[in-house]
């Protein structure tokens, strides 16, 4: 990841005159910008310390990685150091693990590296480069950020971390997107679902109604010569007056003939009279 550069003399090394608070200070930064969110499991009082460990724990999502600084002062770091680091990232469930010393790194060491890929060795050339620590500017570097004073320390420290101490941030925006298109998805098939009935129900409705009314007809027809017949009264009533028309007709016949007849009689006693007087 970093590209090795030869060993500065040790007057002039930028690593080897740094304060612990700037290497402490410069070693979490660098991860941070990573998008890491540094804890520290141990934290030693000068780099004289780090003979003995530093210890760092990592997270970024879901990975965790623990960060080691073991024998800080040993021009070689041997196997055993990177068996125990291995050893913790076993035990803590540790998804990646690093490794840092000023000095180099034995063969065996190496070894083991390449059969563990979820393993890093950092050793002093690639820590200057990553540190950026190379260079005349180096000096200066140092020598301000050993003078900051513990607040703006402190700070620096914590602003960086404030944008990945919430990793539930970007789950939680994805969960809610994907309820609110849950939610539209279920709101349009119930949509859906209350438009269609009325098409659906007026169908099968048509047909059942048309023999209905050829069923109930025949009743109503046969019920009404029934109610048009005349009742006993009527009918009397009606014969009667029938049979006054009739008698009133035969009456007139009687008086037209009878008239008749007495005319017949007067023309011919007329016509003797006329007789006899001739």
């Amino acid at each position: 990841m970093f590209d090795a550069r030869s060993h500065p003399p040790v007057g002039t090394d930028a690593l080897a005159r740094m304060s612990w608070h700037t290497f402490e200070h410069l070693l979490a930064e660098h991860y941070r910008e990573q998008g890491w969110r540094v804890e520290y499991d141990s934290r030693p009082k000068s780099l004289k310390a780090l003979g003995a460990s530093l210890d760092l724990r990592m997270r970024r999502g879901n990975e965790v990685t623990i960060l080691q600084c073991r024998q800080w002062d040993a021009s070689e770091v041997q196997v055993q150091d990177v068996n125990e680091l291995l050893a913790t990232m076993l035990n803590e469930g540790a998804s990646g693990g690093i490794l840092v010393t000023r000095g180099t790194f034995s063969g065996d060491a190496r070894t083991v590296q390449l059969r563990q890929p979820r393993l890093q060795l950092i050793d002093g050339d690639v820590l200057r480069v990553m540190l950026k620590l190379d260079g005349p500017a180096t000096g200066v570097t140092s020598h301000v950020a050993a003078n900051e004073t513990p607040a703006r320390k402190e700070k620096a420290a914590r602003v960086p971390t404030s944008r990945h101490d919430r990793p539930w941030l970007l789950p939680s925006i994805v969960a809610a997107v994907v309820v609110c298109l849950l939610g539209l998805f279920v709101w349009r098939a119930m949509t859906r679902v209350t438009a269609t009935p009325p098409p659906v129900a007026a169908t099968p409705a048509a047909p059942p109604a048309a023999p209905a009314p050829a069923a109930t007809t025949p009743p109503v027809v046969a019920t009404r010569p029934r109610n048009d017949l005349p009742s006993p009264t009527i009918s009397r009533e009606l014969a009667e007056r029938a049979r006054l028309q009739e008698s009133r007709s035969d009456a007139s016949r009687h008086g037209t003939q009878r008239q008749a007849e007495d005319a017949m009689k007067v023309m011919e006693r007329n016509t003797r009279e006329l007789g006899s007087a001739e």
